[in-house]
């Protein structure tokens, strides 16, 4: 752990949620039944036949887990777009979501119960309230 915590690697933290999201993919497990599990096809394509080209796997192959950063293209389609690496990928995306994401602002209700919340704690404790105009949804004091 670095700095106690208190350092981050963006890039880094999107991998690890795309990794994350492929693994709860494959705990949610897959259904089989009469349709996606077509014998008839199966037994039409036989042990070698190619089964990428089939009906069923092109209708169902969109249902796979989908990486927004870890690519599944074949070395020549990888090369041919520039040999991107996923973690700078990752790291752009991070960057661009620091510098344009916009918060949504909060209600005057949420704001009016944090200052509730926080009142309520500083007589609960017995402390001064050192900041009564402080409003804890814009990070400063006012």
């Amino acid at each position: 752990m670095l700095e106690c915590g208190m350092t981050v690697d963006y890039g880094q933290l999107l991998l690890d949620s795309d990794m994350l999201q492929m693994v709860l993919f494959l705990l949610r497990g897959e259904e089989v039944n009469e349709e996606n599990l077509d014998l008839e096809e199966i037994h039409e394509i036989g042990p070698h036949g190619n089964y990428m080209m089939s009906k069923l796997t092109r209708k169902y192959m969109r249902s796979q887990s989908r990486p927004k950063f870890f690519d599944r293209m074949n070395m020549e389609a990888w090369k041919k777009i520039g040999s991107p690496d996923c973690y700078q990928v990752a790291l752009n995306k991070a960057k661009d979501l620091l510098q344009t994401h916009k918060v949504e602002p909060i209600s005057q209700s949420v704001k009016d119960d944090i200052r509730r919340f926080i009142v309520d704690s500083e007589k609960e404790l017995g402390v001064a309230s050192k900041n009564p105009d402080y409003d804890p949804t814009k990070g400063s004091l006012s």
